[in-house]
């Protein structure tokens, strides 16, 4: 691989799915010497050591809970995250009940250590695709605001945009079709996805697909008009791309374009998004603070 990889536990020591994801990472590192540990508390403080891993490496996420806090230490430093441990959805998977004790039972630790090993034999099975996968990603440039603990990012070019905080990439007659860093960070974690069917005719603004988070289940909003030609089926097993890499890993389908000049007319391009998606989040910061008041 061209990177090294490197491995970022959250930092919640005060519940016990903190606990068990910091165990998953040490044994991680114990299983696979070469990935290299960063410490969440000293990253925080923006200690050099950990800031340049950071940069030069692949990193793999271990949230313990819904808080998310390993993945906004990603997020804030506008990073990538290569891989993402979930350690909620994987006691659902293994129909396991973590108990509330910061002092991890023998179960647990087997537990932990299961997680560890299962994902260290995906990762040898991925890593040939997610190298394909990330050759194929672009640099680009972001307007970028952080309110309160979440930060949102639009391109700057090549993207239009809907009200419907969704987004179209046009390529000749060809474009891709998404959702926005908005709309991730609104759903939350993204759990399954509806794919349309290839060959579908749609109309700009018809509903293509659907996704389903933990809060609900919503529908992505076509920008343009035209045929579906193909859809992105790493999705069905890779959902949660369309928050960590929502506008390149996590693109939803490409259309064979009907007229995008004529679509056009009714969209945004990335600076007049930004600004409308701005004001959508100052608006509803105002209201939420209102509601603290209260």
């Amino acid at each position: 691989m061209d990177k090294q990889l490197c491995v970022l536990p959250c930092n919640g020591l005060d519940k016990s799915l903190g606990v068990i994801a910091r165990v998953v990472a040490l044994n991680l590192i114990e299983k696979k010497p070469a990935l290299n540990l960063i410490c969440p508390v000293l990253l925080n403080t923006g200690d050099e050591k950990y800031e340049s891993n950071l940069r030069e490496s692949r990193t793999i996420v271990i949230d313990g809970c819904m808080t998310r806090c390993a993945t906004k230490l990603i997020e804030e430093r506008n990073q990538k995250i290569y891989k993402r441990i979930f350690i909620p959805d994987m006691l659902k998977k293994l129909k396991i009940k973590p108990g509330t004790s910061l002092k991890l039972s023998e179960n647990a630790k087997k537990l932990a250590e299961m997680i560890a090993k299962g994902f260290l034999e995906e990762l040898k099975v991925s890593e040939k695709e997610d190298i394909v996968i990330v050759a194929k990603t672009e640099r680009m440039d972001f307007f970028d605001i952080t309110v309160d603990k979440f930060y949102f990012q639009v391109p700057k070019e090549g993207y239009f945009f809907n009200e419907n905080d969704c987004w179209i990439k046009p390529d000749g007659d060809r474009a891709l079709i998404g959702i926005t860093d908005y709309l991730q960070n609104q759903s939350s974690d993204i759990m399954f996805v509806e794919l349309p069917e290839i060959g579908q005719e749609i109309e700009q603004f018809d509903d293509v697909g659907s996704f389903e988070s933990v809060k609900t289940v919503l529908q992505l909003i076509s920008p343009g008009s035209g045929k579906i030609i193909a859809v992105n089926k790493a999705l069905e097993e890779h959902p949660e791309w369309m928050n960590q890499d929502c506008y390149q890993q996590g693109w939803f389908a490409e259309l064979e374009l009907k007229d995008f000049e004529e679509d056009k007319e009714l969209l945004m391009d990335g600076p007049e998004y930004f600004e409308y998606m701005k004001e959508k989040i100052l608006k509803e910061k105002e209201l939420l603070d209102k509601e603290k008041e209260d």
